[in-house]
């Protein structure tokens, strides 16, 4: 689905509700109505689907890995039923998932994963065609936000979004794309769950498939390990076909992560990773700007303070610990450079607590008056 028609969806959809809304002789409301009623149509909208598509989820294919709740950055991580449980500093009721979608009939799949919208819409069309001023903002929230959120994901396999909408005429390519291979289903669960060795270890033993998501993971869990040699080169071989080719981007996500990391560990001369991560960068013109490697990026080419800026945002943004410890490592990486040791030590401490093990805590600290200061 083209960038455009998801726009028009989008935008059609608001379209519809904004006129029913206004038909139905809704009047602008004062800020202590209309904020709440904002946030929490919102929150409710995003909580039923997700609700939904935990017990819908799983017979559509649709297995969780990590679940994180509220704002700001990681505190605590629980496993929960098979199922990571990451809580935030700011405990708002606002859940993400993160998920793989396993072979199952495209019937039963499409049929549950979009049961699961179903809800949010009853309520949002509920309130909005029976309640009338405040209570009618917060329907068209609770309906509109989960439909955006589900036009958004439709270009990416594997997500509820593209389930809806792409999965019943999707081609074997693109099913070989969205579905998770055996490998990677016992891989996925380990590398977030602080296993990093076998993780590798279960990627190993199938052959690499030539998907997307599958090479990515391969170099993130050749980098959690500190196969820094062996990851990048695992990342130059990661090409996304013409399924996915629309997400280029993220296997250049990980290109650059493992340039990186290649850089700090002092296997690439400046002269020979400079001009890599300098073509990589128009990567983030738009896109992933909250990803832990672009403040990376930032310091390596001598802008730390634009890079602590950076990491800093990208710490909030992560939604596993795997991630959320590379972010506070990038962050760490970036105060050392800018002279503020006692903060990365901190950073540092708080990727331990949330990833132990992680091989590139340990870099950024031996290599800090070194790598990271040149």
């Amino acid at each position: 689905m083209k960038k455009t028609t998801r726009f028009l969806i989008a935008f059609g959809t608001f379209a519809v509700l904004m006129t029913g809304l206004l038909l139905s002789g809704f009047e602008p409301q004062p800020a202590y109505v209309a904020l709440p009623a904002i946030y929490g149509g919102a929150m409710a909208g995003g909580l039923l689907t997700q609700a939904a598509l935990t017990l819908l989820g799983r017979p559509a294919g649709l297995v969780p890995t990590v679940c994180a709740v509220g704002l700001g950055r990681m505190v605590l991580v629980r496993k929960v039923g098979g199922v990571l449980l990451a809580v935030r500093s700011v405990p708002l009721p606002l859940p993400a998932c993160s998920r793989l979608l396993v072979p199952v009939p495209r019937p039963r799949a499409w049929a549950a994963v979009t049961a699961a919208y179903v809800p949010a819409a009853a309520l949002g069309g509920w309130l909005l065609a029976t309640t009338r001023d405040g209570w009618q903002l917060f329907g068209l929230m609770a309906v509109g936000i989960p439909l955006l959120e589900l036009v958004g994901q439709a270009r990416f396999p594997g997500c509820p979004g593209w389930v809806v909408l792409r999965l019943p005429t999707a081609s074997p390519a693109a099913l070989a794309e969205a579905y998770a291979s055996p490998g990677l289903r016992a891989a996925v669960p380990a590398l977030l769950g602080g296993r990093a060795a076998e993780a590798v270890a279960a990627l190993a033993a199938e052959p690499e498939d030539g998907t997307l998501n599958g090479g990515v993971f391969r170099v993130r869990a050749l980098l959690a390990v500190g196969e820094w040699a062996a990851a990048l080169e695992q990342a130059e071989r990661v090409a996304p076909a013409a399924p996915v080719a629309h997400l280029g981007w993220v296997a250049e996500v990980a290109r650059a992560e493992a340039l990186v990391c290649a850089a700090d560990a002092g296997l690439l001369p400046p002269a020979e990773y400079l001009p890599r991560l300098a073509a990589a960068e128009a990567v983030f013109e738009g896109r992933a700007l909250r990803a832990p490697v672009r403040a990376d990026l930032l310091r390596l080419r001598g802008e730390r303070e634009a890079a602590v800026k950076a990491a800093e945002r990208a710490v909030r943004a992560q939604l596993d610990p795997l991630s959320v410890a590379g972010a506070e490592c990038s962050l760490a990486a970036a105060l050392f450079a800018v002279g503020r040791p006692e903060q990365a030590a901190q950073a540092l401490d708080r990727a331990r607590k949330l990833y132990p093990g992680l091989a590139r805590t340990a870099l950024v600290e031996h290599r800090a008056a070194g790598v990271v200061l040149d």
